[in-house]
């Protein structure tokens, strides 16, 4: 049984497929909720009973498109091939920066560009923060020195 459960006897045929009564009763609509609900579930997933619910139907009976609609998806399609190829240029984009990253790192390109000397760039002046990191340190460590002689007689 391909793509469905043996649901009773009248809908389904012994293999498990859909019966002559029961492509009818869905062609019309006739069926109840619960049926109907199986009956889709089996022809979404059953090849042989799908491809018979389609020729069940004859070239009269089927539905004309509305005006239009093959432009429409003919539109639609276009504009998905044209959004694939925009979205494959952006990979190749993306794949050729990374790809000229890559040797600059690698290549010893970067530390040529740092190595070069520009007039214009003048180089930061630490005195101020070293002095301050200085001051800072030596007022840490009277704190520190002042700790461990309370404690010392504090033990005493």
């Amino acid at each position: 049984m391909e793509g469905g459960v043996y649901v009773n006897g009248v809908l389904f045929d012994k293999e498990g497929h859909l019966t002559e009564e029961t492509l009818k009763l869905l062609k019309f609509g006739n069926l109840k909720d619960e049926d109907l609900i199986s009956i889709l579930d089996h022809i979404s997933d059953c090849q042989k009973c799908s491809g018979a619910f389609a020729d069940s139907f004859k070239d009269d009976e089927l539905a004309d498109a509305p005006l239009g609609f093959q432009e429409k998806v003919q539109i639609k399609i276009k504009n998905k091939k044209q959004s694939t190829i925009t979205f494959s240029f952006y990979c190749a984009k993306v794949a050729i920066a990374a790809s000229i990253a890559l040797m600059m790192v690698f290549s010893n390109g970067l530390n040529f560009l740092a190595s070069t000397k520009t007039s214009y760039v003048k180089p930061v002046d630490f005195s101020v923060l070293n002095s301050i990191n200085t001051n800072l340190n030596s007022f840490s460590q009277k704190i520190i020195k002042l700790e461990v002689f309370n404690n010392d007689k504090e033990k005493k």
